[in-house]
């Protein structure tokens, strides 16, 4: 059961699941939607971290909203092992399809912007 901010996280998750809508642009939303491929997502995080919950929600949603995205928060804290083979130093630390994919604070639009082969085209409409 997550503890701290995390339990918020998963509060928020299930809500969406249920149907609650996000307090996120429309466009954006339809972006996750439309994103093609298999996206794994894994996040090692820590109960002290004050930028994880935002990264976690972020990437919980988009697992909500399309069904080729999977999302796992880790606590770094138990899983001390994967931390060490992984190499993590900071958390958040995201990997994406086994593969490190960044580290740090990220908003949705980042995440999206970094996997949409397709974004540079839509930023640019814009």
């Amino acid at each position: 059961m997550p503890l701290g901010h995390e339990f918020t996280s998963l509060v928020l998750a299930l809500l969406q699941v249920g149907g609650h809508p996000a307090k996120e642009a429309v466009e954006l939303l339809d972006q996750i939607r439309q994103l093609e491929g298999k996206f794994h997502f894994e996040t090692y995080y820590s109960l002290s971290c004050h930028n994880c919950p935002n990264v976690i929600q972020a990437l919980n949603l988009m697992a909500v909203l399309n069904p080729n995205m999977r999302h796992t928060a880790i606590d770094g804290a138990i899983f001390q092992s994967e931390v060490q083979q992984r190499n993590i130093m900071a958390v958040p630390a995201v990997f994406l399809n086994g593969k490190e994919f960044g580290q740090g604070r990220m908003t949705l639009s980042d995440i999206v912007t970094k996997i949409d082969v397709n974004a540079e085209k839509i930023l640019s409409k814009n």
